[in-house]
């Protein structure tokens, strides 16, 4: 990702990670790839975020 350091994305991952939004998983290739998906706690987030920026716009 443009204009973030490894450092702080891994940081920002691992955090989201123990807070149940994100799950890792490790793609057992030689290189240690991990992935990373929505929980159904971070979906359900996500539509609060929505609904967020949803009322944001009828009052900007």
């Amino acid at each position: 990702m443009d204009g973030v350091s490894r450092k702080v994305l891994r940081a920002q991952l691992k955090e989201f990670e123990e807070s149940g939004l994100v799950a890792r998983t490790p793609k057992g290739d030689a290189r240690q790839r991990v992935g990373y998906a929505l929980t159904r706690k971070g979906s359900a987030l996500g539509d609060i975020l929505g609904q967020l920026y949803d009322w944001q716009q009828t009052f900007d």
